[in-house]
């Protein structure tokens, strides 16, 4: 890693001219003359720079040079320095652009190790000597959490399920830790970090290291041996594409600690990357596969040692953050994936005006519910509102705003008839027609809900007749629509009607532009509510009433896929069996 350069000079007490200098200095300057370096300050920095040398306490503060062809902002520190009995002021300097060279360099150096570590099961730990206090890192495979403990606090973590000779073998090791002593490495033959059978010991490992001045560390982990004696890699399964944890291992962590260990805090967020059908239909599937893999990297980043996170199926995610007791945590954790999705994808839109973005529902552990189950509806739930709102926001659960957990639980067949995520588009619709049929029925509201909602469309209206009367217009857009219905009920219960189709039942039409002569309302109607692709099916409810399902593109022509119509087809078929008066 290449150093941060540093540059020196030595300036005057008196009137600050330029003693002795670094070469860069002179460079920066644009200048070899031995001339007062307060000529070289920017106006808007001369009052902190005299404040600073003023103090001369070695603190940092900005400051603007200037030369006859550039600026360039540096950090400055000033102390005084008495050279050949003249008294001096020195005084360091560092580029800014210099230091977010460095910056950048070390964050990508940090998510590399911090991606090899997680390659294992092991815990690290990294002890500071001055305030006594050990944090933990990589703790998923771990019953307890990542954090910052007391020295105290870890010993009696480790210590729980030991025997009395084994114990004395722990705190001879946590006492080379606090006594620094350099490198040293310890055997206990039991299973430190969780219940795993097949593990046959823990080996603890610790190295001392001295940063600069008094700083130093004791940093180490805690490696689990497997049985057969072999180097056991991380027993948690990962998804392929993401690198996060695969939606089993993500539900399982879970459950364990809602379920099984009752930890408070356990904060469950489902997050969402909205519209993401749109994304593969405009870019293509493999740049939607970058995409999710871009998301799935910043939330990873984002939950860290504060939990853990997983891909649920799709553009789906799962994470689970740890020890979350007020909204204000939770805030500050989205609004930084907020802003940095922001920022990695402000010139990738999805159409003119929305970029990528996500939408997330989340709910904590036990102030909102007791067990997994109830819990992962509530963030669903908060979800379903996100979305309902707009997208692009983050719900975080409140009864008094959304609903008791009873009342969420009554409404929940209807909000969201499908909890499986990742299901074809063939199982979405044998599971409709098992929840209309043998599930206890849904209304035909939620129906199409959850249609348009899996199948990627913008929006789908139901006219029931006759005479022909607008029942539901499911939608997954802001729409905002001017026109009146009744323009087009107007032409439904009119001659022009049979015109129009023709005896046809089945009318696709990728641009309006194309419609006959004969269509003239029916086609300014829709421009004026920014129709510009449609589908049209003419079909029979269950009580014998003519009735049209329309799927529409709003503000934008759309080439259909006629791989999709057989799904149409079938969800129209299961209407059919439901009278719809």
């Amino acid at each position: 890693m290449k150093e941060l350069p540093f540059l020196k000079l030595i300036i005057s007490e008196k009137d600050h001219y330029i003693i002795s200098a670094d070469h860069e200095v002179y460079d920066a300057l644009k200048s070899s003359d031995f001339a007062s370096f307060d000529d070289h300050i920017h106006d808007d920095y001369k009052k902190i720079y005299q404040e600073n040398l003023h103090n001369a306490n070695n603190s940092w503060f900005p400051l603007l040079l200037m030369s006859d062809t550039e600026n360039n902002l540096f950090c400055a520190k000033a102390k005084r320095k008495v050279i050949k009995g003249t008294d001096s002021i020195q005084i360091f300097l560092v580029k800014l652009d210099d230091i977010f060279t460095q910056y950048n360099y070390l964050s990508e150096a940090i998510s590399t190790y911090n991606s090899q570590l997680e390659l294992y099961d092991d815990v690290f730990f990294d002890y500071d000597p001055s305030a006594q206090t050990v944090s933990l890192a990589n703790t998923q495979a771990a019953n307890f959490d990542s954090g910052i403990y007391s020295i105290e606090e870890i010993e009696a973590l480790l210590c729980q399920k030991l025997t009395p000779e084994k114990r004395e073998k722990l705190r001879s090791f946590i006492t080379q830790v606090k006594t620094k002593a350099g490198r040293f490495t310890t055997r206990i033959e039991e299973n430190l970090l969780n219940d795993d059978p097949g593990i046959f010991a823990s080996i603890l490992e610790a190295n001392y290291i001295f940063y600069s001045g008094k700083k130093e560390h004791v940093i180490g982990h805690i490696h689990l041996e497997h049985k057969r004696g072999s180097i056991h890699t991380t027993s948690l399964k990962r998804d392929s594409l993401t690198g996060l944890l695969d939606k089993s291992d993500i539900t399982r962590i879970a459950k364990e600690r809602i379920d099984d260990k009752r930890m408070e805090g356990t904060t469950l967020v489902i997050i969402d990357i909205d519209f993401f059908k749109r994304v593969n239909d405009t870019y293509g599937h493999q740049y939607g596969d970058k995409v999710i893999k871009r998301i799935a990297d910043i939330i990873a980043e984002e939950v860290r040692n504060c939990g853990v996170a997983g891909r649920f199926g799709g553009d789906e995610f799962l994470v689970i953050f740890n020890n979350i007791h007020t909204e204000e945590e939770l805030r500050n954790h989205f609004r930084r994936m907020y802003r940095t999705v922001w920022d990695v994808f402000a010139d990738s839109k999805i159409d003119e005006s929305k970029p990528i973005s996500l939408s997330i529902g989340t709910a904590t552990f036990s102030k909102d519910a007791d067990n997994y189950e109830d819990l992962f509806m509530l963030a669903d739930h908060c979800l379903y509102i996100a979305k309902e709102k707009g997208r692009n926001r983050y719900i975080i659960y409140t009864p008094e705003k959304h609903g008791s957990l009873q009342e969420i639980q009554q409404k929940a067949a209807n909000k969201k008839i499908l909890d499986d995520r990742g299901t074809s588009y063939g199982d979405v619709i044998v599971k409709m027609y098992n929840i209309v049929h043998h599930g206890g029925g849904a209304t035909v509201e939620s129906l199409m809900d959850e249609f348009v909602e899996r199948f990627g469309l913008q929006r789908a209206s139901l006219i029931i007749g006759t005479p022909y009367k607008h029942r539901y217009t499911a939608s997954t857009v802001d729409t905002n629509e001017k026109g009146s219905p009744d323009v087009l009920l107007g032409v439904l219960n009119s001659d022009i009607k049979e015109k129009y189709l023709a005896g046809r039942d089945f009318v696709v039409v990728n641009r309006i532009d194309s419609l006959p002569p004969q269509a003239g309302a029916i086609k300014e109607f829709l421009k004026e509510i920014g129709v510009l692709s449609y589908i049209l099916v003419r079909f029979n409810d269950r009580s014998g009433n003519e009735c049209f399902f329309i799927i529409s593109s709003l503000g934008k022509y759309v080439q259909w896929n006629e791989l999709h119509f057989k799904y149409y087809m079938a969800f129209i078929d299961l209407l059919s069996f439901i009278s719809l008066e």
